[in-house]
């Protein structure tokens, strides 16, 4: 009894010492935060790239621009702490909780703030049309008259501007003759038809046995709209897992083909959803097909170059307000940047994808079908902190239009492939057929998929672990290359992986309030050292003391950084 009154004595002791620390944190990363609540004008506001591209333009075109901004119109510490709590007070459960994983303490930062609306009225005075306001960026888009955009640079709260790019997307590659298909049932008594070996060789009918076919992940669709009606999409609507939608194109709640799309408008994203979540017995299963979903409709196929980066943009951050944990992405631009851009810090979408990992949400993201060329990779396929999907045959043998790395700072990529060529998913221009299509668009919600599957049975993983339990369990993991990547997961394997982090003193797989108590222990009463010992070496400072259970009451109840791995 003595022993764990001790014990309770020195636990409060450290708590209070956890909270001054905390505090003291929480404190350093406001100030760091408020350093910048004013960047300056860039010089030029407009670059010589962007300025030769208007010359080739009548001054009077219109055309569409990124508007940044230097400040949010926040200009003291009392007012931006207020401005961070109406953030925060803002977010959807679903949203904090997912982005309690990466963001502690505060879940908001600087770019979770909205855009100042009298910047943008202002700019809405030289004959501009607002298009899409970023907060993540700081800025807002617009299409302007070329004769304008002079006086616009002149304004104080300009920072820069720049075009919102637009390009095509590659035609999908052309299809091989079909093979046989393998078919197969699972133990519950799911016959996957046609998809069996699409998901046979990432191993995720075994995991569909132990229980989890994305149960509780919410996944947005980012592409070209959704045959809604079709018999794959079925159950996820009776059970009511369709949560929301919304078509960015057009500005209204509908993505599926409406008056005025074209007729193959919602083809291309009919097949990507199908393949990641579409749920019909004997014919096709995603690897998700018990996921909630959200659609978004970012490409306007009309178009003489459909794909436009704003639209994107802000389907990004519409998946990230209402909560999503995994964004499906088959979507690639790369007509105006070149391969010096692809560093992973350049290309909006690249920075928007990396800013939604930060907030918690696994990015997947297709390679491009640019191969077989070095270097062919598209954006945001160089974002560091996403998963970009590469093609293989049904044999594993890597696509000969699957793009390659590395990117151009000379990180290896893809991270991992899946099936790209002939795989089976929901045909578009019926609502019960099914079909065959190829690409790294294919080969993306499968692995989307696969990510959602992870989380189902990890809800609590961040989106770097489930990329790192994907990468290093398979096939190519101890030889990655620009050409595979880390290979073709083993998902089974991903969902048993583990990491080897501290903190878990008491080994029980959970890092709690047990372990803290399991250290004090351990520290001042003669209890059993951690096995091994830097289980408890919460800092990595390479010793096991007091300093480490501050850090973990810290992380447990004060939103302290994550314990260290090892």
């Amino acid at each position: 009894m003595l022993r764990m009154l001790n014990a309770k004595g020195i636990l409060i002791t450290v708590c209070l010492l956890g909270m001054a620390l905390g505090v003291t944190s929480e404190a350093r990363s406001q100030s760091s935060d408020e350093a910048s609540l004013v960047l300056p004008k860039q010089s030029p506001v407009m670059s010589e790239r962007f300025k030769q591209f208007l010359s080739e333009k009548e001054p009077e075109e219109r055309v569409k621009v990124w508007v940044f901004f230097t400040d949010k119109g926040i200009f003291d510490s009392e007012e931006y702490r207020s401005a961070l709590n109406r953030a925060k007070n803002a977010l959807t459960q679903k949203a904090a909780q997912r982005r309690a994983k990466t963001m502690r303490p505060s879940l908001v930062d600087f770019r979770d703030l909205p855009v100042d609306r009298s910047y943008v009225d202002e700019i809405l005075k030289y004959q501009a049309e607002l298009r899409h306001q970023s907060k993540w960026l700081n800025a807002a888009s617009f299409e302007i008259p070329i004769s304008r955009l002079e006086e616009i640079s002149q304004l104080d709260f300009v920072r820069s501007i720049k075009s919102v790019w637009a390009g095509m997307r590659k035609p999908m590659p052309p299809q091989v003759p079909p093979e046989e298909p393998l078919e197969g049932q699972s133990k519950l008594g799911l016959n996957y038809g046609a998809s069996y070996a699409q998901l046979q060789q990432l191993n995720v009918p075994s995991v569909h046995d132990l229980g989890h076919s994305g149960q509780g992940v919410l996944v947005c669709m980012m592409d070209t709209g959704y045959r809604k009606d079709h018999r794959a999409f079925q159950l996820a609507y009776a059970e009511g897992r369709v949560l929301a939608e919304w078509d960015f194109v057009n500005s209204d709640g509908n993505t599926q083909n409406e008056a005025g799309d074209p007729s193959t408008q919602h083809n291309h994203g009919t097949y990507t959803w199908s393949a990641l979540g579409g749920a019909a017995d004997g014919y096709l299963y995603g690897p998700a097909y018990e996921a909630s979903f959200i659609l978004a409709k970012t490409e306007d196929v009309s178009m003489e170059e459909p794909i436009e980066e704003d639209n994107w943009m802000a389907g990004m951050e519409w998946a990230d307000s209402i909560g999503a944990d995994v964004i499906s992405s088959s979507l690639c631009y790369i007509d105006w940047y070149t391969y010096s851009d692809l560093d992973g810090n350049t290309a909006v979408i690249t920075i928007a994808a990396d800013m939604a990992a930060e907030r918690g949400i696994v990015v997947c993201n297709a390679m491009g079908n640019s191969g077989p060329g070095s270097g062919t990779l598209l954006p945001a396929a160089d974002a560091d902190s996403i998963i970009a999907c590469g093609a293989v045959s049904s044999s594993g043998s890597i696509a000969s239009f699957s793009s390659k790395g590395p990117t151009y700072d000379g990180r290896t990529k893809p991270e991992v492939c899946a099936r790209g060529v002939s795989t089976t998913c929901a045909d578009p221009y019926d609502t019960t057929d099914y079909t065959t299509a190829s690409g790294t668009s294919l080969s993306t919600p499968l692995i989307g998929g696969c990510a959602a599957l992870i989380l189902s049975a990890h809800p609590n993983w961040t989106p770097m672990q489930v990329r790192e339990a994907m990468m290093m369990t398979a096939s190519r993991a101890g030889s990655p290359d620009n050409t595979y990547g880390w290979g073709i997961p083993d998902i089974l394997a991903a969902v048993e992986y583990s990491f080897y982090s501290t903190g878990d003193a008491n080994s029980d797989g959970e890092i709690d309030v047990g372990d803290v108590l399991y250290l004090i222990d351990y520290l001042f009463s003669g209890g059993s050292a951690p096995d091994p010992l830097w289980l408890g070496d919460v800092d990595c400072d390479d010793l096991v003391g007091v300093g480490d259970v501050v850090y973990l009451i810290n992380y447990l109840f004060l939103g302290g950084s994550e314990p260290c791995t090892h």
